[in-house]
């Protein structure tokens, strides 16, 4: 996690100008990151900084590991779902869908973090798009970093490709090699398949468009031993 946040620096002390991502498989910590570059970013004289993030329990959690690494960090929150309308902090932790048109409540923004930040759209119109040009308007100079395990969207390709708010990718865990030091490390459990109970034949089954004809398959697959039990795993031969 301490790379990972002196990547994300590093990205900026070196003159980068774009608007960066971490990309860092589920369960690597990427909350811990946040926290650890939270803290950074305050080390500097009036910064101010918004979490966003979709989902309650994300807000809540990246919230909580910061004043976990950080007990005395100026940070509240923003959120309908956790009840909390906090907006005068120099941290604070929010839901886009609580924000969104209220880019008034926060003044100045210097930093903004995204978790799950591939929900982002390159259409302008919705609301992390919105809500971010609201905001860069009252400061040009307004960063995003973005924080995601899959740094890909559908109908955009790469979250980085030509058109999306992301420019480069700060440091990357996606890899084959940083997977497996992950799980070396102890950070990611091993992935360990267990074997079906059951096994189908796929003989007679065809192919259309590189995947079996679902009709088919569920042919194959009406068994009343299947049904019978719900916990039987199948295996297609």
């Amino acid at each position: 996690q301490t790379e990972a946040a002196n990547a994300i620096v590093k990205y900026f002390v070196d003159g980068n100008t774009g608007n960066p991502i971490a990309v860092c498989p589920t369960a690597s910590g990427k909350s811990v990151i946040i926290a650890e570059l939270v803290k950074y970013i305050m080390s500097y004289p009036n910064q101010k900084v918004l979490m966003l993030t979709h989902r309650k329990e994300l807000i809540a959690q990246n919230y909580e590991k910061l004043i976990t690494v950080w007990p005395t960090a100026p940070a509240g929150i923003y959120s309908a779902g956790l009840g909390k309308r906090e907006a005068m902090n120099p941290i604070t932790f929010a839901g886009i869908a609580s924000v969104s048109g209220k880019h008034s409540l926060f003044g100045r923004i210097d930093i903004i973090l995204i978790d799950e930040c591939h929900l982002v759209s390159v259409n302008d119109e919705t609301m992390y798009r919105a809500f971010i040009n609201e905001l860069k308007a009252a400061n040009k100079h307004l960063k995003v970093i973005g924080f995601t395990a899959t740094p890909w969207r559908i109908g955009q390709g790469k979250l980085t490709d030509e058109g999306g708010l992301f420019t480069d990718i700060a440091i990357d865990y996606s890899s084959l090699d940083k997977f497996n030091w992950l799980i070396s490390e102890g950070y990611l459990s091993p992935l360990i398949p267990n074997r079906t109970t059951l096994n189908i034949d796929t003989e007679n089954l065809h192919i259309r468009g590189g995947e079996f004809i679902t009709s088919e398959v569920q042919k194959a697959v009406d068994k009343n031993e299947i049904k019978s039990s719900p916990k039987t795993l199948i295996y297609l031969n």
